[in-house]
């Protein structure tokens, strides 16, 4: 009789302690995730091929441990156990990739590995941060970015001009209309280029923005008025682009 006996508390042993297991997650940039995070043991995070630079939340209950080695971040719940309630926010890597996720914590969960590949991104960052670009209606300090290649010299000193001169003329101390995410509401011809001030919106979960969703082959430079727009909250952008 021993050795059944043996043998089903092994396997009651291994039922009750979950195995070290893997999430793989896929999404896009600017897409979302779901993340199953251990309300027990600790859950790590990690991007395919690339580094986690920030989490962006409100509120949270896990303990939040970064790894400059790896770029993981590793996650434990300090939470009450009788009322998982799930998060969610932000994640931004270092090559400027942003995807919004939501993590439920769970009990029935060992040690979790979540690996999120994001298809879609370009070999190489599509911008570089030159300066920032003040006007009569910043609140704050707002990027600057200038498309790879494009900067230097007077030429990047034009295109700041041009920036600063549309923020004034068009901005101000005006509180961006109630318009949807991306419209234009109006443009002004510089030399050779074209900027465009244009309307960013957090609709109904919120939106982080970055210089870099306004980017295509024809964009020269974008300024961002402010990166974290709340639910319904809205933020002026413009876009300097080739004509």
């Amino acid at each position: 009789m021993m050795k059944p006996l043996l043998s089903a508390a092994l396997l009651a042993l291994s039922v009750a302690s979950p195995a070290l297991s893997d999430q793989k997650l896929t999404t896009r940039p600017n897409g979302t995730v779901r993340i199953s995070g251990s309300a027990t043991e600790v859950t790590r995070i990690s991007l395919a091929g690339d580094r986690i630079r920030r989490i962006i939340k409100d509120q949270s209950q896990f303990q939040e441990m970064n790894d400059e080695a790896t770029g993981d971040v590793f996650l434990r719940y300090g939470g009450p156990q009788d009322k998982l309630v799930p998060e969610s926010g932000y994640i931004i890597s270092e090559r400027g990739i942003t995807i919004s996720y939501e993590l439920t914590p769970k009990l029935n969960l060992g040690a979790e590995t979540v690996v999120i590949t994001v298809n879609g991104v370009p070999d190489s960052p599509a911008a570089i941060t030159s300066s920032s670009a003040g006007g009569s209606g910043q609140r704050s300090a707002p990027a600057f970015e200038l498309a790879a290649g494009e900067g230097g010299g007077g030429y990047s000193s034009s295109l700041v001009a041009l920036t600063r001169s549309v923020i004034n003329k068009h901005i101000g101390d005006k509180a961006p209309p109630s318009r949807s995410h991306g419209a234009v509401v109006a443009t002004e011809n510089g030399s050779g280029v074209r900027a465009k001030v244009i309307v960013a919106a957090g609709g109904r979960s919120g939106r982080y923005v970055r210089p870099q969703d306004f980017f295509n082959s024809r964009v020269v430079a974008v300024w961002v008025q402010r990166n974290t727009l709340a639910a319904n909250d809205r933020a002026w952008v413009v876009v300097v682009e080739k004509r």
